[in-house]
């Protein structure tokens, strides 16, 4: 705004002097040169309109699934119908806090002729999770400089979405942490399930959970269902004794340098546990809270981690309606929490505890939680887990 303030200022002073040019000089020559200016401007205003209303564009990425510190390139291809070179064009780019500019915010260019003008704007992936690329502005400036017009992009071709997976770390197994782990897997009064014993629902001889869509309407358990207001569906196989139950706690918080790195220490940690339990023979369960519902991911083999890696690559925290997932409360295990809550944002932590005082705890060691419940650890930057104690 300053800018265009100046250029108009610039401009009436040129005015002003050849008017003065033409009473206390040549008034034919002043005339002229005043008649000169104002035919310019008025020239330059037609014509960028012109080219505005002919400027076509066109932004791609060459992709949209990264890893932590992958480069991204997204190019806006300008192009018009006219003839007529254009005047310069500014593209201001921004991006989530998943990602970071390589660059500065501001890009130039023009476009002669019908030639296409492609415009590179280079991104580094920082933090996994949902993330986007944003064209917040874009102005066309008109033949003399003096002011700009805004052009409005499309929502669709102005943001682009791209998936950040996290690292899977490969961390030594830690034995301290693994045996802590174990005494969670079993309940203390689990007897060896058969045709008649009671699954994780409390329904006898089978295992239920969530409705997903797709999920035959037939193995609905309606009885269930009522009990626990949500759809539950029945699984043909018999009732087993899971390994540890693991849940992802991930309050809703404004997105920040400090609350991503939290986020993706213990989203890293999580997984580098997972690769240790496969490691050791080991089988666990893990729930994420997505489209509007706990979702259990089953954990047998190191495919299963990367299925859960690919999941977490367009996560987005959302809080949800029951804090801990509803399948470890009815199975009776003791759950075990990566929560990602930071700073002064525990409200969360509390909840869990009070439902589940014997909850194991996994934070962050950089979210320098106070030490709140007797099961809990921390995750260092390095992936090592510590108990936390007074």
């Amino acid at each position: 705004m300053w800018n265009t303030i100046k250029s108009i200022l610039g401009y009436l002073g040129c005015i002003c002097i050849t008017i003065w040019v033409a009473v206390y000089i040549d008034g034919t020559v002043g005339i002229i040169l005043t008649l000169a200016l104002i035919c310019a401007l008025i020239i330059s205003v037609v014509l960028t309109f012109l080219v505005k209303g002919s400027l076509r564009f066109d932004v791609k990425a060459d992709k949209t699934i990264l890893t932590k510190g992958d480069d991204l390139i997204c190019s806006v291809n300008i192009s018009k119908r006219f003839l007529i070179p254009s005047p310069i064009i500014e593209i201001t780019a921004d991006c989530s806090e998943h990602l970071a500019l390589k660059e500065e915010k501001l890009f130039k260019g023009a476009v002669a002729g019908r030639e296409v003008n492609t415009i590179n704007i280079p991104y580094t992936a920082k933090y996994s999770g949902r993330a986007e690329i944003r064209i917040i502005n874009v102005r066309l400036s008109d033949f003399l400089g003096i002011f700009s017009l805004a052009i409005r992009l499309p929502l669709e071709t102005a943001v682009i979405k791209v998936a950040v997976y996290p690292n899977i770390p490969d961390a030594v197994v830690q034995t301290d942490f693994l045996k802590t782990a174990s005494q969670f897997s079993d309940n203390d009064d689990e007897e060896e399930t058969d045709e008649n014993a009671i699954g994780a629902t409390g329904m006898p001889g089978y295992d239920h959970r969530q409705y997903y869509p797709g999920d035959p309407i037939k193995k609905i358990n309606w009885k269930l269902s009522s009990k626990r207001d949500i759809y539950m569906v029945r699984l043909d196989e018999k009732t087993t004794s899971a390994g540890q139950m693991f849940f992802l706690d991930c309050p809703v918080a404004t997105v920040s340098e400090e609350t991503l790195k939290v986020r993706d220490n213990v989203i890293e940690g999580a997984l580098a546990m997972f690769t240790m339990l496969i490691k050791e023979g080991k089988e666990a369960a893990f729930f994420i809270y997505y489209d509007n519902m706990w979702q259990k991911s089953e954990i047998k083999t190191i495919a299963d981690v990367y299925l859960i890696q690919e999941t977490l690559s367009e996560y987005v925290p959302s809080t949800p309606k029951q804090i801990i997932p509803p399948e470890i409360i009815s199975s009776g295990k003791t759950p075990i929490c990566f929560t990602a809550a930071a700073n002064e944002n525990t409200q969360s932590v509390t909840e869990i505890l009070t439902l589940q005082p014997e909850a194991l705890l996994i934070s962050a060691s950089i979210a320098s939680l106070n030490n709140i419940g007797k099961n809990f650890w921390t995750i260092s930057t390095d992936f090592e887990f510590r108990k936390k104690t007074d």
